[in-house]
């Protein structure tokens, strides 16, 4: 059975009257089931008993730098990010272990904004550090702000 890939359906940027601020609404396709009622659900007490002692990692220390291997995540990282009409960064985020279907984020230009450039949303998506989409979206300011 082939795994399904995560993809990015939906990605729309919605200037804030401020012209200083876009809040971007994202839809992921093919995420990774959680399981039923596992999304938010914190349970204290199905766990079984521990003793006290030492906890003895399962996965043992990377070579040479003593952090602990990382155990590939089924959820992809998503980078959100707005850039100029000279496709500089000028604002951004990173959703690390990505797990929701549909997300809304506001993100800050650290630039003064220039109702006259064309600027570009933009979503890159990687699994365990490979790339499997960018979509990217283009969109102008509100000229009659600031």
């Amino acid at each position: 059975m082939t795994k399904n890939i995560p993809k990015i359906t939906v990605l729309n940027p919605v200037v804030l009257p401020d012209n200083r601020r876009v809040m971007m609404e994202m839809v992921v396709e093919n995420l990774p089931n959680a399981g039923a009622g596992s999304s938010c659900a914190v349970n204290f007490f199905d766990a079984p008993p521990v003793s006290p002692g030492t906890v003895q990692p399962d996965v043992p220390p990377a070579a040479g730098n003593g952090d602990a291997a990382r155990t590939p995540s089924e959820y992809p990282d998503v980078e959100l990010s707005i850039l100029n009409g000279q496709r500089q960064e000028i604002a951004s985020l990173l959703i690390v272990e990505h797990k929701e279907a549909v997300t809304s984020l506001t993100l800050h230009l650290r630039s003064v904004p220039n109702p006259a450039d064309t600027y570009t949303a933009r979503a890159h998506m990687t699994l365990n550090q490979q790339p499997i989409a960018t979509v990217e979206v283009p969109f102008e300011l509100n000229p009659q702000a600031n």
